[in-house]
């Protein structure tokens, strides 16, 4: 019978025999025993590393797999012992540090524990390192109470702003939300709503988008006084749009309290609104005169709960859009679009949000308006509101800018008939050297021949929607979202172009996803994380998770998914 040995089980044969002065290169465990030696345990690391990564690369990246595993079980130990025992080598003992979170094993904890025992201008790197392992792994459900109390001692440690404060408080904050326990739920609460000149106010707003990845109800009344909290002295730094997406991220328990914010019942939310107006006042007057704080309150309030989606909002937001007060009125129209509306109040809605619309003001600030609340009835796919967008196109009384808005989306979401009314008033329109608009208007002409080809055939705009061209891809969202709902073969389609590098096409695809998989989408789920841990940071995610996380919310929600 052939036995075959792995190379570094062969290396340690040998050097049982004592064939060789020191353990060979490529064997773990007798590089592993010279972590204790001050001489050699500098290259002893060095060794071990280029192990383990050798192997961790031949399988594919997967720490699972029996032959890193096997590594894994020789090096853990003696690496953490190594840290442990000798706390004065702090270069080798940070390298040990880079080597465990490469390992990213949970019997590594004693090292990472005593890392996060930092000392002042000697080992604040060594804490910054052991909190991105904790992030990293799997912390086991038994660990992570200590694990959490080890991170608190140590956030509380920080006092000052230098930029290694900084760090350790980014890393340490982001290892508490990875641990998704709620026990975390305090610590981060307090470093989110703490008011002081010595924590950047980046800090808050990380701890609060934190505290969404618990999903802890606990954490409501935090976040809602986070939705109107600013830096001091600067007023125009906020974190209302992390706290919003962290109450989104709780779901439901976040809809009666949400409530009680836009009826102008909650007492922090109001006092500290009338806050914000004063610092506004303070550098700007001039735009705080027109800001009161059912304004603002209702303004976070309103984005949140049609975000969240639920019916429950409906009457509550219907009364919103009464107010004489145009931001609250136009804010809760853009949210009534959001929420599932049910059956019997759809004509309800649709009134409503033609009088919003009547309502707007005239001049620059009104046409923003209008483009805004029109660009949001689009993403009801709503039949019965095309004539209404299409008065808006050939209203030539109407801003031009107005105009094209109109155009644009109609052509989006036009079937074969539409589009050929369209073409009709793209034909009437007087062309620009006669005052018209007619050579904008004919831009749009690519999208009415897609309509033209496809009309209302959902196999056809499944083709679409996967296309690589940016103008089809969003077009054939578009009437996905109108003429798909339920159907899998469009949902695959969507959820494919989540990661496109086409902003336009990504939000086309989302919104429409959000319309037509009505028992959720675990694939859409699984895409926003991804892409969340692909690109945090990066631009395209900044722009892209405003709409990304509440519909992600959403979709989990209705797949009965509240993790």
């Amino acid at each position: 019978m052939i036995v075959r040995h792995r190379g570094w089980a062969v290396a340690v044969f040998v050097a049982a025999l004592g064939l060789g002065c020191h353990a060979a290169e490529n064997d773990p465990e007798g590089q592993a025993s010279e972590l204790s030696d001050p001489v050699r345990r500098e290259n002893a690391i060095f060794n071990l590393k280029t192990v383990y990564t050798e192997t961790l690369a031949a399988n594919a990246g997967d720490r699972s797999s029996a032959d890193v595993q096997a590594i894994a079980d020789v090096i853990v130990d003696p690496l953490t012992r190594a840290y442990v025992d000798y706390p004065e080598d702090r270069i080798n003992g940070l390298s040990i540090l880079d080597l465990l979170y490469e390992v990213q094993d949970p019997r590594s904890m004693p090292a990472l524990l005593e890392a996060l025992n930092w000392r002042t201008e000697v080992s604040e790197d060594h804490a910054v390192r052991a909190a991105q392992t904790i992030q990293a792994m799997e912390v086991p459900a038994a660990e992570r109470a200590n694990v959490i109390q080890a991170l608190a001692r140590s956030l509380e440690r920080i006092t000052d702003s230098r930029p290694e404060d900084n760090k350790m408080r980014i890393a340490m904050i982001r290892a508490l939300g990875a641990l998704k326990d709620k026990g975390a739920t305090d610590i981060l609460t307090s470093i989110a709503t703490k008011q002081d000149e010595k924590q950047n106010f980046l800090i808050n707003r990380l701890a609060a988008q934190q505290l969404g990845e618990l999903r802890d109800p606990a954490a409501i009344p935090a976040l809602i006084k986070c939705l109107f909290l600013f830096a001091p002295n600067h007023p125009e730094l906020r974190m209302n749009d992390v706290a919003a997406e962290a109450l989104i991220l709780v779901g439901r328990p976040s809809l009666k309290p949400l409530l009680g914010v836009l009826a102008g019942k909650d007492a922090t939310a109001n006092a500290i609104a009338k806050q914000y107006i004063d610092a506004v006042k303070a550098r700007r007057p001039d735009l705080a005169n027109s800001m009161t704080v059912r304004q603002v309150t209702g303004g976070e309030a309103s984005f949140a709960l049609g975000a969240l989606g639920f019916s429950e909002a409906l009457q509550p937001l219907l009364q919103e859009t009464a107010s004489s007060d145009t931001p609250r009125k136009l804010n809760a129209a853009i949210a009534l679009v959001r929420i599932d509306v049910p059956e019997a109040q759809k004509a309800n809605v649709r009134s409503t949000l033609k009088k919003v619309y009547g309502q707007l003001p005239k001049g620059y600030q009104g046409v923003a308006m209008r483009g805004q609340l029109i660009a949001a009835i689009a993403h009801m796919y709503d039949a019965e509101m095309m004539p209404f967008i299409y008065a808006q196109v050939v209203d030539k009384k109407a801003n031009p800018d107005v105009r094209l808005i109109a155009v644009q989306n109609y052509a989006l979401l036009a079937n074969k008939a539409e589009a050929a009314s369209l073409a009709q008033a793209i034909a009437k329109e007087k062309p620009s050297e006669s005052g018209g608009y007619r050579e904008k208007f004919e831009e749009r002409k690519p999208l009415l021949d897609l309509a033209n080809e496809c009309d209302t055939s959902v196999d056809c705009w499944v083709s679409k929607a996967s296309s690589a061209d940016a103008n089809e891809a969003r077009k054939g969202a578009y009437m996905l979202g109108r003429y798909a709902a339920g159907q899998a073969k469009a949902i695959d389609a969507l959820v494919g172009q989540l990661g496109s590098e086409d902003l336009g096409v990504r939000l086309s695809a989302l919104m429409a996803l959000d319309q037509i998989a009505v028992k959720g989408s675990s694939g859409a789920v699984a895409k926003v994380d991804e892409l969340r841990s692909r690109e945090q940071g990066q631009s395209v995610w900044t722009r892209f998770r405003g709409e990304a996380l509440p519909i992600q919310a959403r979709l989990r929600s209705r797949a009965g998914d509240a993790g």
